[in-house]
């Protein structure tokens, strides 16, 4: 039978394994989580249901620690945390490079796609969505030609993890999830990589394809999308473009 609070002791001792051994940051963490449960139980899941739900929402341990040691000191840690967990800061992203206003638009799609499958994250296969949903960029386009529609990939997403129960903050608060947040971090490295100054939609296709662990990675697997290949348009597009001015 599963106990709950059994459950979260678990939970928190896996967090501490893991290295994130502040007592404020696991008392946030934990707080977070029991929220979240508490608000799924309400609109009718059990307690185990709405446990598995909020640990998925919150993220590994280990990504965690990845995502907010950088915040430096007791302060930084716990203001990134909150900020993250309620929504209400966009993922951590270098300041020395800037989004462009189509990638802007993008994550802007991928915010309104969460509620519309009734989940209260933003998460990797949201971002994908945002990407195919936007009419510029090059990203729909390839996809396009290699046989993967938006439609496709919303039906494919549905079928992993299913429409949520609908959420009560408004989309302005929907946090990203630790690996959408990975994802757009490394789509700043894929700039850098590619010496440009701006993060586009494409940057943030291939940070998605990078971090390969998400929804939107096995969704595209799902689909029979050929990762290497998909990064081979993408670049050579980006070239083109580049090549015309």
């Amino acid at each position: 039978m599963f106990e709950l609070e059994k459950a979260i002791a678990e939970w928190r001792q896996q967090m501490v394994a893991a290295g994130i051994k502040k007592g404020e940051a696991l008392d946030e963490l934990e707080s977070h989580l029991r929220d979240d449960i508490q608000q799924q139980v309400q609109q009718g899941l059990t307690k185990e249901e709405a446990f598995e739900m909020a640990v998925e929402r919150i993220g590994a341990a280990q990504a965690l620690k990845s995502e907010f040691a950088k915040a430096g000191g007791r302060t930084g840690f716990l203001g990134m945390l909150k900020g993250f967990l309620t929504g209400k800061r966009d993922p951590a992203l270098a300041p020395a490079i800037a989004f462009t206003p189509d990638a802007q638009q993008s994550l802007e799609l991928a915010r309104a796609e969460a509620p519309r499958l009734n989940h209260d994250f933003i998460g990797t296969e949201h971002v994908l969505l945002g990407l195919l949903n936007s009419e510029k960029g090059i990203v729909s386009n390839v996809m396009r030609r290699l046989g993967v529609e938006c439609a496709t990939v919303r039906t494919e997403i549905e079928k992993v993890i299913g429409p949520g129960v609908p959420a009560k903050r408004d989309a302005a608060e929907i946090p990203f999830t630790p690996r959408a947040t990975r994802a757009l971090a490394l789509a700043v490295n894929e700039a850098k990589r590619l010496q440009q100054m701006q993060v586009n939609p494409e940057h943030i296709f291939l940070g998605l394809i990078k971090e390969g662990t998400g929804v939107a990675g096995v969704v595209l697997g799902n689909l029979g999308v050929d990762i290497n290949r998909a990064r081979e348009e993408i670049v050579k597009e980006m070239n083109l473009r580049k090549s015309a001015g």
